[in-house]
This record gives structure tokens, sequence and C-alpha cells, in this order.
């Protein structure tokens, strides 16, 4: 992972002076500068009751206006001195227009609250987390403000990445973000949990008809399969720490979960029994459909945990959205 040096926070509503206060934690620790951002919907694309002499285009620039003076009045009073943060307002659709804002000014972190939204499919993640997590394509920390106070401890979910290089370097941006937290300079972790969670192939299917498969031989294949995965992410994790400066070697000494089980129940599990503060993961695309859903797994797991979460593409991921989101 690329130092930080610049965050989007983007704010849909009000801002959340816990939250920015998070925020600028992060930016102290990493020397990273921040810009407060949210969306403004453009008048064109509204629907409004027209009348005699109502121009649309001068309510939303004074919509832009009111938003940021706004904006600007929040970041000053907060009273920060020690960590440059700026405002921004921008026009369209706002996960549009916080992609295309990512991509041209060039964050390298965009973070956010969770969006709450009603509704009989309400998942803890709301539809637009979710649309910024398949599209934006730099990391994305949806952030919860945790009342009772936090842990310090990140739980970060790697794949079985044999000859699948997309995997592969969503393995290695995991592991660089986990030594970054972990290095001297950023204080808000202290433990870090590297969790990979196996199963055999066709296990159930397996264990329910012994004739396909006699016991001895399954508890033997399982057997197989889990001294392979173990190897393999302690061979993982040895390779990366022998790749880091000698500083941060030093201090990259994450524990090794080995998970049996879907990892759509073993990893919230782990979270929950560590009362994580954030899991990190990576977020793959369904085959075929050009980066615009995260993968089942992923997104079923995001569904299950109840901490922050940052998400990471794989090296090359293009956005699927558009610039120019404006129109």
């Amino acid at each position: 992972m690329n130092p930080i040096k610049s965050i989007l926070y983007y704010v849909e509503d009000e801002v959340d002076l816990a939250a920015l206060g998070h925020v600028v934690e992060i930016a102290r620790s990493t020397g990273a500068r921040i810009t407060v951002g949210t969306v403004v919907k453009p008048a064109h694309l509204q629907v409004l009751f027209t009348r005699d002499n109502f121009d649309v285009q001068e309510v939303e620039r004074l919509l832009i206006a009111h938003r940021e003076r706004h904006l600007d009045e929040v970041v000053r009073g907060v009273g920060i001195t020690d960590v440059m943060i700026d405002t921004r307002v921008f026009v369209g659709d706002p996960v549009y227009a916080i992609v295309e804002a990512v991509t041209k000014g060039d964050y390298d972190v965009l973070a956010k609250l969770p969006t709450h939204e009603d509704g009989f499919q309400q998942h803890i993640f709301g539809t637009m987390d979710m649309r910024l997590m398949r599209a934006c394509p730099c990391p994305v920390f949806i952030g919860r403000v945790k009342p009772t106070g936090y842990s310090e401890r990140i739980v970060a979910a790697i794949d079985y990445d044999e000859g699948d290089a997309s995997k592969t370097t969503l393995n290695e941006k995991i592991l660089e973000s986990i030594a970054h937290m972990l290095s001297d300079q950023f204080s808000m972790v202290k433990q870090a949990y590297i969790a990979h969670a196996w199963s055999l192939y066709g296990e159930s299917l397996l264990t329910a008809k012994a004739e396909t498969a006699p016991p001895a031989r399954l508890q033997k294949a399982m057997h197989q399969e889990e001294n392979k995965r173990r190897e393999w992410l302690a061979e993982l994790v040895k390779q990366f720490k022998s790749s880091l400066p000698a500083g941060d070697a030093e201090t990259f000494n994450p524990e090794l979960e080995l998970l049996h089980g879907d990892p759509v129940t073993t990893i919230p599990e782990l979270v929950h029994h560590l009362n994580a503060d954030v899991l990190a993961m990576g977020t793959l695309s369904r085959s075929g459909l050009g980066g615009m859903l995260i993968g089942n797994t992923a997104e079923a797991i995001l569904n299950r945990v109840n901490c922050s979460v940052v998400t990471f593409k794989p090296q090359g991921f293009e956005s699927p959205i558009p610039r120019h989101s404006r129109r």
C-alpha cells in the first residue's frame, strides 16, 4: 500500500465530529491531508414544478454555496491546526461524483460513515456503501465510531491465491496496509490478526455421503488440505515480513488465524470474538461484469460484521463508473 498522503472524507449529511476526529487521527499519524467533501445533486436532473422565472441553476448555485459555508464553518470550529483540512462540494450522482473525485484528485483513501437505509432489504452497509466499495479505485474505509472505546485490534482476511494473480496482489496490499498500521507512526492499531478460512472442496457433500468418501479417507484429505493452507499462510507472511525494511519488520508480528469453514461465517465470528475495531479485506468482482459487483463472499461477510471495514482492489483495477459523471 502506498503511503497515505491524501484522504477524502465524504459526508452525506451533517459532519459527525467524532468520525472527523477519527479521520484526523489517521491523517495525523500518516501526515496526510484531508478533504471534507459532500455532493449536491445537479439541478437539471431533479423533478421540479416549473414556474415562470424559476431558475433551477440559481437554486443549484445557492445549494452549493450553502454547503460550502457549512463545511467551512464546521472545519474551522473543530480548531485543528496540525493537519491540513480543506473542503469541497461536488455536483452529480453521489457515487459517480465521489469516484470521479477520487480519480481526478488522486486520493489514497476514501473514508465515510455507514449509510443508514430503511426497507425490507436493509443490510448493515447501505446501498451507497456497497456501490462505493464496488467502484472506487482506492481503498474505501467505512468507519464506525465505537462509544465503548477501541480494542486496537484489526482482522485482515486473505484468500488462497495459488495461480490467481488478482488475489496475490490483493493479499500484498492487505499485508502492506497491516504493516503500515503496526508501524510506530500509526498509533491506532496495536495487534493484527491475519485470518484465512479454508475447507476441502466438496466437503459438505463428501461428509454427508460416506459411500463417496469413507471417513478415514476424508479425514486424511482434510488433514492434508489443512496443513497445505497452514504452510501457505505461514510462508506468505514470512516472505512478506522479509521484504520489509528492518524497522517495519520489527513491528510486524501479526497473529495467524487458520479458520476451518465457510468464510462468510468464520470471519465474522472471529471479528466478534476479538471485538476487533476494523476488518480489512479485498474485493474481487464477479467475472464478466467489469468490476461492478463485489463477490458474493465478500459482500456477505461485510454485512455480518459490526465494525469498521477497509476494502482493497486488485492491482490494475479500473472503475466501471465513467468520468464526467455530471451530465
